[in-house]
């Protein structure tokens, strides 16, 4: 997947050279990519998390450090010298216990970027998740 992002960001960006589009329009598609990208982590670092739930039954409470470092023992980073723990804008994922459709279902947990903006709780955050089920 990611040498297919990469792929059409080059295409894009030489396509761009060529018809004259601007510097805005090239990060505007940069930054598809990379939200892409992201949400595919997020997925696949709920889903790894969410083994630990069948056992446990909840996510362990760690501090931010330690799941970053979980993080970097069980997922394998696309770019070579990338930290897995950090979404493609070098910011942190966040992992933590939640509501996760606030009143309309149960307690589980999120895995959540902040986006391109790297502002918490903004329309551009990438989130994925699971409930607790008993």
């Amino acid at each position: 997947m990611f040498a297919k992002m990469i792929g059409i960001c080059a295409t894009v960006f030489i396509i761009g050279k060529f018809a004259g589009i601007g510097e805005e329009q090239i990060k505007y598609f940069t930054d598809i990519a990379k939200i892409t990208l992201t949400q595919h982590e997020v997925n696949s670092i709920a889903h790894q998390i969410y083994g630990i739930t069948i056992i446990d039954g909840r996510i362990p409470d760690q501090s931010d450090e330690d799941w970053a470092k979980y993080i970097r023992a069980n997922m394998k980073a696309d770019i070579p010298g990338r930290d897995p723990a950090k979404d493609y804008w070098d910011k942190f994922y966040e992992v933590r216990e939640v509501d996760t459709v606030p009143g309309l279902s149960g307690e589980g947990f999120i895995v959540k970027s902040y986006g391109p903006d790297t502002l918490q709780n903004t329309e551009d955050d990438i989130i994925s998740g699971f409930e607790y089920h008993e």
